[in-house]
């Protein structure tokens, strides 16, 4: 039986704005967590302008607080909650390992332990991350490297613990497994399915002021733009729209055939900043004087990201949709943003 009521943890931010407006274009009621009041009316704000008068019958929030306090998802699964999308998790690379490892590993069980305590919830739907897939330690991100969705990044807590760039890695694949030993030992009755995306690129869903609230997939693409010299280095080779990403997401939660299952997923392109910043320069006329220009051309051998199934069973066997498509987009809006965000500086300033 489809769902009724969704739960969307991290409803404000870039992944989870994206899934609620698509469950809302459905017809179908959801409610968001959040942190912040300005970004809910924003989002609601904004959303009235897209579906009309419904939104207010469709949408509610409950605000949670610290992710990491026990029992901060109790109140938002009331009310007759049957599935749960969950995307809320700490990405902010100025804070300290502690900071990022513990709040991602002790909201998720703060949520499986809400859900365990919620028999209406049939099935919950986990944001996970490629950060989750890839073995950084043994096998690499090398041409002949392969990536599915039953590899498992074999960091411990204490290697992310030892250095800022692991946190993040730990962080996630930590709080995934937690989700899967949950189901095993005594969340049974509650289908599980997890999506493990690589970088995600696109529009936002909901209006932002400034360029810094951009997310850090968007951020990094952007950073291009600054036009820092040499190219910097992606730390991963992949990346998929956000469109692609919240359909599988909403299609995971909706049909009732897919359950207990992991997926990667991603587009068959690769991701390089040279690839990045050729496709600038080709697409903007004015990426020509801010986008370093780099090796035309010259894209490193990576790894492979396997999508074929995501796209098979989560996106009805529809194409990925393509990086110049996803590029024209995003950085359209995002010049939009920047150059409003000039010019009411620029009115400040008077």
């Amino acid at each position: 039986m489809p769902p009724s009521y969704i739960l969307t943890t991290g409803a404000t931010g870039f992944i989870g704005a994206h899934v609620v407006s698509q469950l809302i274009a459905k017809g179908i009621r959801v409610r968001g967590t959040y942190r912040s009041q300005k970004k809910v009316d924003t989002m609601r704000d904004h959303f009235r302008t897209l579906y009309g008068d419904k939104v207010d019958g469709l949408l509610d929030f409950v605000y949670t607080g610290d992710l990491a306090a026990p029992g901060c998802f109790d109140e938002a699964l009331k009310g007759g909650i049957d599935t749960v999308i969950h995307c809320a998790s700490p990405l902010n690379f100025t804070l300290t390992p502690e900071e990022i490892i513990h709040p991602a590993i002790a909201g998720t069980k703060s949520l499986l332990a809400s859900i365990s305590a919620t028999p209406s919830v049939q099935k919950l739907v986990v944001l996970s991350s490629f950060a989750a897939i890839v073995d950084e330690f043994t096998k690499g991100l090398g041409p002949d490297v392969e990536y599915t969705a039953q590899d498992w990044n074999p960091i411990t807590y204490e290697q992310g613990m030892s250095q800022l760039r692991y946190s993040y890695l730990a962080s996630k694949t930590l709080s995934e497994k937690e989700v899967w030993k949950w189901h095993e030992d005594e969340g049974k009755d509650v289908g599980v399915v997890s999506l493990c995306p690589p970088l995600v690129f696109g529009p936002v869903a909901y209006p932002i002021e400034k360029i810094s609230e951009l997310n850090s997939s968007n951020a990094e693409l952007w950073f291009l733009t600054t036009g820092f010299s040499p190219l910097p280095l992606s730390p991963v080779p992949a990346w998929v729209s956000i469109h692609d990403l919240t359909t599988s997401l909403v299609n995971a939660a909706l049909d009732d055939s897919i359950t207990n299952k992991r997926y990667s997923i991603g587009s068959p392109e690769p991701f390089s900043s040279q690839l990045a910043a050729d496709s600038f320069r080709e697409l903007f006329d004015w990426a020509k004087e801010r986008v370093t220009e780099g090796e035309p051309g010259k894209y490193p051998e990576v790894s492979k990201l396997e999508g074929d199934i995501a796209k098979k069973e989560l996106l009805g066997g529809k194409d990925y949709i393509s990086w110049k498509e996803t590029l024209l987009e995003a950085v359209g809006q995002f010049k939009g943003i920047e150059e409003r965000e000039k010019a009411k500086a620029a009115e400040a300033a008077k």
